[in-house]
């Protein structure tokens, strides 16, 4: 069985062996090799993994490819990565516990049906100090909810060629999140597979601090990154997303479905549309602070 590890990287010299070192040492004795979409590096990244990859007489493809951002970076990568029997997210300065992707695979099995395995983790500090010990106790289940809220990182995802298969028919240009992208399909046209074991440190360094970590919290900086958030106009749409779930993957939703999908393609094309999209219980997910953020993009039309 081959695996495709998928990883984004951008300025990730100072932690990607480490991430690398963890990947290859969780493979045992199966067929995985590295697909890189570098997203305009300035540093030494792209080097240090060709030289990674000589050294260790591992398997490293590289597209090295202008500045895109991470979702679309990551979006790239889906369409570009070679075929292989099972793929896993990667982030460039996370660290991988033993057996993550033989456990994974093995879970996962030789099926034709659309899999999305993920794993609960752990949050670290930057020297791999745990902050938290268990991050995720189970994954959102509403496909439609999933487009507005996703609480699985995509470095726990582990998933088969059938889902990659099903991502690749829709056709967009902006996502809000590869992550994001994977569940909601993942869950229209397959189903998850959740282990409760944490098979993934989630390295939190610099000002990048979770929000449900309320010890860590820098107040006035949360303030004025929600802030920041609430103002600024996205990228993507997800009443595109919308629009192009629903040709890619209509012909596999339920009616009902199906009426959820058109209202929220309708929404920026209208105010009463948001507001009856804002009415909904999928847009009321009790996620804290991230739903505030969320219903006034949505408000807005700035997603």
């Amino acid at each position: 069985m081959r695996v495709c590890i998928i990883l984004s990287t951008y300025n990730g010299k100072k932690y990607v062996c480490q991430q690398l070192d963890s990947i290859f040492q969780s493979a045992e004795d199966m067929d995985i090799f590295l697909y890189v979409r570098d997203d305009g590096s300035k540093d030494d990244t792209i080097q240090i993994l060709e030289e990674y990859g000589k050294k260790n007489n591992v398997e490293i493809k590289i597209d090295a490819g202008e500045n895109a951002g991470s979702a679309r970076s990551f979006l790239l990568a889906i369409r570009n990565c070679p075929k292989a029997d099972y793929y896993a997210f990667c982030d460039q300065d996370d660290v991988w516990l033993p057996k993550k992707i033989a456990t994974a695979v093995k879970q996962i099995g030789d099926t034709e049906k659309p899999i999305l395995w993920c794993s609960d983790y752990q949050v670290t500090d930057a020297n791999l100090n745990i902050i938290l010990p268990s991050a995720l106790k189970q994954p959102i289940h509403d496909d439609v909810r999933s487009m507005f809220y996703n609480n699985v990182p995509g470095c726990t995802m582990v998933f088969n060629w059938a889902l990659m298969q099903k991502m690749r028919m829709i056709e967009i240009s902006e996502i809000r999140m590869h992550d994001i992208m994977a569940m909601n399909v993942a869950l229209i046209t397959g189903e998850i597979y959740f282990e409760k074991n944490p098979f993934v440190l989630y390295r939190q360094h610099g000002d990048n601090v979770l929000g449900y970590s309320h010890k860590k919290i820098k107040v006035r900086k949360w303030i004025k990154d929600k802030m920041h958030l609430i103002r600024c106009k996205e990228n993507y749409s997800t009443a595109e997303y919308a629009r192009a779930v629903l040709k890619a993957l209509g012909n596999e939703m339920s009616a009902d479905q199906k009426k959820e999908y058109q209202l929220i393609s309708e929404m920026d094309k209208s105010f009463i549309k948001r507001l009856r999209v804002l009415t909904k219980p999928y847009t009321k997910e009790k996620f804290g602070r991230t739903s505030i953020s969320i219903r006034c993009k949505v408000l807005l039309n700035l997603m």
